[in-house]
């Protein structure tokens, strides 16, 4: 069956745009980062509280902002993909046992993200292991909330964790055109 003249005419003006333009796919590296303390138990010991690392709930809105910066609206995202995720500990991360990472969206499941083992005493960093996951779905349907599973005792004194959260954003072509004609 032939194709409309219609549609033919607009898949050749879509493939002109891309030869003119030279438009590929448009990847953008975001990054967000949450500080919070762990209360120290001191030589009593103690339950580990909740990692709280709600700041890093604000990483939808980094993406949305990267994004129109660039030119590219909501609807041209193709993927959202983490490239690392990284704890730091000040004075160090050795109460960590294990840590799982989770993100939900409005209406969306929770899915795990990262995680990590058990961490040494006296290392102040490490990388958790990343999930295949594509968080486009997530970011576009607003409210993105991380949630952190972890496990081990209290340290002996306060810590501060630092998190930090490495994405790359992939536009679709018609949104590396839009970013293109900027």
């Amino acid at each position: 069956m032939p194709i409309p003249r219609p549609a033919l005419r607009a898949s050749l003006a879509s493939l002109a745009v891309v030869a003119l333009f030279g438009c590929d796919l448009l990847r953008i590296e975001v990054s967000e980062q949450a500080t919070t303390e762990v209360p120290g138990a001191g030589l009593l010991g103690g339950l580990l509280s909740t990692l709280d690392l709600g700041d890093l709930d604000d990483f939808d809105v980094s993406v949305e902002e990267e994004l129109a910066d660039q030119g590219v609206e909501p609807g041209d995202l193709r993927s959202v993909e983490l490239l690392s995720f990284t704890l730091t500990g000040d004075p160090d991360l050795g109460f960590l046992a294990g840590m799982k990472v989770f993100v939900s969206a409005d209406g969306l499941a929770e899915v795990e993200v990262a995680s990590l083992g058990d961490v040494p005493d006296g290392q102040t960093t490490a990388e958790l292991t990343l999930a295949p996951v594509d968080l486009a779905d997530a970011v576009q349907a607003g409210g993105l909330r991380f949630r952190v599973a972890a496990s081990g005792d209290p340290p002996e004194e306060d810590t501060l964790v630092t998190a930090e959260v490495v994405a790359e954003v992939v536009a679709t072509p018609k949104g590396a055109c839009n970013a293109a004609k900027r």
